[in-house]
């Protein structure tokens, strides 16, 4: 008897095991692939394509609408980008910065198929190549949303050497082999020399992030013009790289040679050719640079292999999109007319004629090209989260056969912030808008309370060595004149920092993910402050 029951037992063991699996509770991780088929499709993880699918979920919630969006991206987690540069130097973790779309997902209609997109047609089709080794996923959809951002690969295939021998500086792959790559110069005997090319916002904050997080560097800006030329930070921006020590050039580069090699075979010194501001023949730098980092440029991501042909493209390469972010139809046509040419035969002439499938666009990938559309939305992040919410609507509208009902979308610049290394950071009121002429007077009231401010402590009871020594103030991060209106519309400083984190935790796409950047930025600016305090004792 008691052998039958033992057998009874082995052979149930296996067989509830095999039940369990079944009826578990599918997460968004274990049913990719599921389905071949959903109500939206939104390829592209990025904000664009991110906060697309979280507001199509919020907005069908209220309406009380039972909807499935399938979020195409072949990577398991999402990578908020003003961030990369404190991940690189260890002032926000992972976790702020890279959290697993899984989480994010959780609680939502939106579901992750990891994959990439291989070709989409205007039947209401998509191709797919999941991200593990699987065959293709044929995924059908009554609306579509492309949002997968812009590639700089381009840029660096046109400057010989840079892909071999610079360090890129776009996704959190970059920032985590610039993070290794920082450790090993950090451990060079003689101070490491430098080069980042870019002037925009990459260049300037990665520059002012590496010469924090490493002092004794030598780095230098490669930069076209002068950094953040033509913004209201332009300035302020010019006093704070002087500051921190960071060495502006400008110039063209033309070449990145190799000059030395490690004992893995990888570059470990190598040599900038590059044209001067003004110059007409090429200058070769024959000091040696131990690292050079690319942030310069991106031009707009092919979603597919083959291109979109169905799709109108812009000027400029991007997808062509209309004032309510729609894609158009790109048909050929051709006619014949009733004159005729030298050779006496009937000239035949080529037209175009452009519809609207239900294909939508936005961010980086996509460009407005309506008539009256109003000026050039920028490529950024706070761009992207605009249209993330008329697009959402706007699906919605179509999926209910309500076309009359779509929202144009209308930029509203919020104005921009960047990091200045550490601890401290930037705002720049907007130039234009709504929000322009409130922003900027107040910015410098601000900015002038806490110059006032830094003088009296000061005065009263001197300045802290520790605070000096870590480069902390109030606002006016110790620049002379960038707080006496040399620089307006604009604040800098510690406070300013602690601001910019602040506003970016409250710009994470969910509340759990808000908690968990609030609680990084504290702890990791106090940490980072602490070691920067006992480097700098024991040096």
């Amino acid at each position: 008897m008691l052998r039958l029951l033992l057998l009874r037992f082995l052979f149930a063991v296996p067989i509830l095991a095999f039940v369990s699996e079944v009826t578990r509770p599918q997460t968004a991780a274990t049913r990719l692939f599921s389905s071949d088929s959903c109500d939206v499709a939104v390829i592209g993880g990025g904000f664009g394509g991110l906060y697309t699918a979280l507001a199509i979920s919020r907005e069908a919630q209220q309406r009380g609408k039972s909807i499935d969006v399938a979020l195409v991206e072949p990577s398991d987690s999402f990578v908020f980008l003003p961030l990369l540069y404190d991940l690189t130097v260890g002032t926000a973790t992972e976790a702020e910065v890279c959290p697993p779309y899984a989480e994010l997902l959780e609680g939502t209609c939106v579901r992750l198929i990891q994959a990439s997109l291989e070709s989409i047609d205007n039947s209401q089709s998509a191709t797919l190549k999941p991200a593990s080794p699987k065959a293709s996923t044929a995924l059908s959809f009554r609306s579509a949303v492309i949002s997968v951002g812009a590639s700089p690969e381009s840029i660096m295939k046109s400057v010989p050497g840079a892909l071999e021998h610079a360090q890129p500086f776009y996704t959190d792959k970059d920032a985590k082999a610039t993070r290794r790559l920082l450790s090993r110069l950090k451990q060079q005997t003689n101070p490491p020399r430098i080069a980042i090319v870019g002037g925009g916002f990459g260049g300037v904050e990665l520059a002012a992030s590496v010469k924090r997080k490493i002092r004794k560097a030598s780095v230098t800006l490669l930069s076209r013009g002068a950094p953040m030329a033509g913004t209201r930070a332009e300035t302020l921006i010019d006093k704070a790289l002087e500051k921190l020590g960071v060495v502006v050039e400008q110039c063209s580069v033309q070449a990145i040679d190799a000059v030395a090699a490690d004992d893995d075979g990888r570059s470990s010194q190598v040599t900038i050719q590059r044209t001067q501001w003004g110059d007409d023949q090429s200058r070769l730098d024959m000091d040696p640079w131990d690292a050079v980092m690319w942030t310069a440029g991106s031009r707009p991501t092919n979603p597919v292999s083959g291109g979109l042909p169905g799709l109108r493209r812009s000027d400029s390469g991007r997808l062509a999109i209309d004032s309510a972010l729609r894609c158009f139809e790109c048909e050929d046509v051709q006619v014949q007319g009733s004159s005729s040419s030298s050779d006496g035969r009937v000239s035949t002439v080529k037209t175009v004629k452009f519809e609207q499938p239900p294909i939508w666009a936005l961010g980086d990938c996509a460009e407005i090209v309506s008539v009256n559309s109003g000026p050039a939305v920028p490529k950024t992040a706070q761009a992207a989260m605009q249209q993330a919410e008329v697009a959402a609507h706007n699906v919605l509208e179509q999926l209910d056969g309500q076309r009359s009902a779509y929202k144009k979308f209308q930029y509203q610049d919020l104005g921009s912030m960047l990091t200045l290394g550490g601890p401290n950071g930037a705002v720049m009121a907007p130039r234009d808008g709504a929000f322009a002429p409130v922003f900027a007077p107040l910015l410098d009231t601000a900015g002038a309370a806490f110059a006032l401010a830094d003088k009296m402590l000061e005065a009263t009871v001197g300045k802290p060595a520790l605070l000096e020594t870590l480069g902390l103030s109030l606002g006016s991060y110790g620049i002379a004149g960038a707080e006496s209106g040399s620089a307006p519309g604009t604040l800098a400083g510690t406070l300013t920092g602690a601001a910019r984190r602040a506003v970016y935790a409250a710009r994470m796409p969910t509340n759990r993910q808000r908690a968990v950047a609030a609680t990084s930025a504290a702890i990791t600016t106090a940490v980072s402050l602490a070691q920067e305090a006992t480097e700098k004792k024991q040096g």
